[in-house]
């Protein structure tokens, strides 16, 4: 079976994350399917590196299909290319593409893609995602389109699919699923210098183009208050890059700190999640830095620009883990609570059992889709119709 694997990326390391945890699970079986996947996942050499096939764009690699089409099945082989119709199903892992804060775009492609992938015969799966709000009639069109042709969609929060229910109204094809890179188990690198006063940070460039001019004027400045806090209490601060376009944010930071931090960028996605997990406090607003660290049962304080992170942290059990930009006076209040308070052990007891909770209703969610592509039967009534 060939799988044509949707949405994932080596552009950020959540992104990464998302098609390591697909693999994992599917490589576990006896007899696992193979994967492709677009150009857009990332240059030749990570493809090669999860051992993925190539799929020319379907609409923009016009040459590119031609070629496949002239080459017999041993010249596609030896050079790792299948055209799309070959593949029997699509897993779609976009985290948060389909949206009125993303534009009526991606909506609009994804509901042409889907079109196209049920013409062809295949299965489609929506894996856990944000989605939403859609507001314009154009995006909510696209919206009810895409899920038309879908077998499968799972909201990954309540938000998200109150967002679907009320475009497209209460579907037998959509659920809600958490986050599945929560089951992904960390990977410390070799000889990494393990400590127990790691503070990280992990700036996100989404803060500075998703959001209202007062919170972008209040993020970085915020940032680099608990910087220099983290150091006053004696502690380690680290700048954690979670993705390319963040490294710019690492000197602007230096900026507006006033002490010294340290900067780390990893390039695997599962070392990265091994480091987070040695953190004492993780600070930021990455998504995946997040449920990289809460499901180590490491606290977090979460800034975020979309619905999805008080989700996040309602899921985690963590209320106390919400900081909002405007908050920069109560930071040394809230920080000193996650860190050595005597509420500390609590919080971290509760985030531990809600990922234990949480890593259950991924192998429910991963048993149904499973029957969907074909490779295993479902328990029965494992989930409800919202």
């Amino acid at each position: 079976m060939l799988i044509l694997l949707h949405g994932t990326g080596t552009h950020n390391k959540g992104a990464e994350l998302m098609a390591v945890a697909i693999l994992q699970h599917y490589r576990r079986l006896p007899h696992p399917p193979e994967f492709a996947v677009s150009p857009f996942f990332g240059p030749y050499p990570d493809r090669a590196k999860y051992g993925l096939w190539t799929v020319p764009h379907a609409r923009r690699w016009g040459r590119a299909k031609l070629a496949l089409a002239l080459m017999n099945p041993t010249m596609r082989r030896v050079y790792g290319m299948v055209p799309e119709e070959q593949c029997s199903a699509v897993i779609d892992a976009s985290g948060f593409a389909f949206g009125d804060q993303h534009g009526i775009g991606p909506t609009q492609e994804m509901a042409k893609n889907c079109r196209r992938w049920k013409n062809q015969g295949k299965k489609i799966v929506l894996l856990p995602q944000a989605f939403g709000p859609f507001g314009s009639a154009e995006i909510r069109e696209a919206c009810r389109a895409m899920l038309d042709h879908c077998d499968l969609v799972f909201a990954r929060d309540e938000t998200s699919l109150a967002h679907l229910t009320d475009t497209a109204g209460q579907r037998e094809n959509v659920h809600i699923a958490p986050d599945f890179t929560v089951a992904v188990e960390g990977r410390l690198p070799e000889d990494f210098p393990t400590s127990d006063d790691a503070v990280f940070i992990v700036p996100n460039q989404r803060m500075l183009d998703k959001t209202d001019a007062q919170t972008r004027a209040g993020y970085l400045p915020l940032l680099a208050r608990a910087i220099d806090h983290v150091a006053t209490i004696g502690l380690r601060p680290v700048v954690l890059l979670h993705a390319p376009e963040d490294a710019g944010l690492a000197p602007r930071l230096a900026e507006f700190s006033q002490g010294r931090f340290d900067t780390l960028q990893v390039r695997c996605p599962v070392q990265l999640k091994g480091i987070l997990g040695t953190g004492r406090l993780v600070i930021g607003s990455r998504f995946h830095a997040l449920v990289g660290a809460l499901s180590q049962g490491v606290p977090v304080l979460a800034i975020g620009w979309s619905h999805k992170y008080v989700e996040l942290l309602r899921q985690f059990d963590c209320p106390e883990g919400s900081l909002a930009v405007d908050e920069l006076d109560c930071l040394p209040e809230k920080m000193k609570l996650l860190l050595d308070s005597p509420l500390r052990d609590e919080i971290i007891a509760r985030i531990r059992a809600a990922g234990n909770r949480l890593r259950e209703q991924i192998e429910l969610m991963w048993a149904e889709v499973d029957h969907v592509v074909g490779f295993a039967a479902i328990p029965e009534a494992a989930f409800a119709s919202p």
